[in-house]
């Protein structure tokens, strides 16, 4: 017995190798899928292991040298079992074809000749055969007792087993090396790491395929399955209406702004000062308040003049402070507004220094502060959750997520308030402002995890 290994882009490719190099008889030992990619697209890879005897592998060899090349490459397409089944006519019949043979060349007409020299051996029985009318041919032929035949068929028949149990263990041996593997040629269904049920995958896909990470995915299947009747998973309305309730109780959002200092952090590049300008705008025009807008951004060029200018557009106060000791001459000056809402610098905190200067210039208020962490939605999952990992040593309070129109997927959203404990404040969705600002809401959160806007519109447009 020997082992092979196949490596294809597909189990269906590598089971086509196989059959077409080992033979109809070969046997699977294992099948795993090779995350490292397969040739220069990067494609995952099949690796699977055959094991096949060189008896088999003869035969097949013996039947294709038989066919011609048009009946050989029907021979290689053709089923396992057709292929079986050819190579067992083809056996049998040139087996056949050589006992006729030999019949013949038993049942040869003998005439006996007068020898004219001494016979040579005793016990020998010669006789001579008519093969050609000119010429005689001499045949000599020693008869084999039938004792010595029922020997040779014994020795013949120990010689097979004996070579079968080798086979046996070796296959024995081989089969030890390897891991205990599922011999499917199935792969498992969307969800079944997460104990998702096969008529549920097709949920499981839906929620991964906008953006959900799997176990997240896995987990709302899991608590559907158990709280729904099996009549009720036999329904797609009631199905998605459980996963969509789901959702909208499991979105923590605070959009009420009671506090009076409202600090904006967040990474370079997040949205910080936009998301700013249009909660100052939002509070101004739609709510009445009274606000004050403050720069404590030293680093970036530009920064304190482009918000002095919002600040004028809008009509409200505006301060740039340099350093702690400037709160204490700004805070009295404050007391009579509603809102003061502050600009930080966009900072990534990868070192204590950047956290100690952050925490140096929060304002001395503590019990009527909130502090917002603006992140983008077009950011991919771990670098929103490490960034939310260094912010932790500063503090916040909720999440703004930013450019909403720029992300085709939004999973990341509800990924984020499930691996960190916090809670949605509002979402930025595109330049304009004040309107494309909205205080977050959980059916805002369903509608673009599940896209129920978009789907009616597309249906409208059909």
């Amino acid at each position: 017995m020997q082992v092979k290994k196949f490596e294809a882009r597909s189990m269906k490719e590598a089971l086509e190798m196989i059959k077409s190099q080992l033979g109809p008889d070969a046997i699977i030992l294992s099948a795993k899928e090779i995350t490292k990619g397969f040739g220069l697209g990067g494609e995952r890879s099949i690796e699977v292991t055959a094991a096949y005897s060189e008896t088999t592998l003869t035969k097949k060899k013996f039947v294709e040298s038989k066919l011609p090349v048009q009946q050989k490459e029907q021979f290689l397409k053709s089923t396992a079992k057709d292929q079986k089944e050819l190579m067992r006519k083809m056996i049998e019949s040139q087996v056949t074809k050589m006992n006729n043979q030999t019949s013949k060349m038993n049942s040869l007409p003998v005439k006996a000749k007068p020898l004219t020299g001494p016979v040579p051996y005793k016990m020998t029985e010669r006789r001579y055969a008519d093969i050609d009318s000119d010429t005689d041919l001499m045949i000599e032929h020693t008869p084999m007792p039938t004792a010595v035949t029922e020997v040779a068929k014994k020795v013949w028949n120990d010689m097979e087993v004996s070579s079968l149990k080798q086979e046996i263990e070796t296959l024995k041996n081989v089969m030890s090396q390897f891991q205990a593997i599922p011999q499917s040629f199935v792969q498992a269904h969307p969800g079944a790491d997460f104990g998702v049920h096969y008529q549920m995958s097709e949920y499981f896909q839906k929620l991964t395929g906008c953006g959900l990470m799997p176990e997240i995915a896995g987990d709302i299947m899991l608590k559907c399955q158990k709280q729904l009747s099996p009549q009720q998973l036999g329904s797609r309305v009631m199905v998605e209406s459980w996963i969509a309730k789901h959702i909208l109780d499991s979105t923590p959002v605070c959009n009420v702004t009671t506090e009076q200092f409202h600090l904006f952090v967040g990474p370079s590049g997040s949205g910080k000062t936009s998301s700013l300008i249009k909660l100052a705008s939002s509070m101004i025009l739609n709510q009445r308040k009274r606000v004050a807008i403050i720069s404590t951004d030293s680093s970036k060029v530009g920064a304190a003049e482009q918000m002095k200018m919002f600040a004028q557009i809008l009509n409200v106060p505006f301060l740039s402070v340099r350093s702690q000791q400037d709160w204490s001459h700004v805070i009295p000056h404050l007391e009579q507004l509603d809102h003061i809402l502050v600009d930080y610098s966009g900072l990534n905190l990868r070192n204590q220094e950047e956290t100690n200067y952050m925490k140096r210039m929060a304002p001395p208020v503590f019990k009527s502060m909130r502090t917002h962490l603006v992140l983008s939605s077009s950011s991919k999952d771990m670098d929103l959750l490490d960034c939310a990992k260094r912010y932790e040593t500063f503090g916040f309070n909720d999440v703004i997520f930013t450019g909403l129109d720029e992300a085709s997927q939004h999973g990341n959203i509800y990924n984020f308030i499930r691996k960190i404990k916090t809670e949605l404040f509002a979402f930025g969705i595109g330049t304009k402002v004040p309107e494309d600002f909205e205080f977050a809401t959980a059916e805002r959160v369903v509608d673009l995890l599940l896209k129920i806007t978009q789907n009616k519109r597309q249906e409208a447009t059909v």
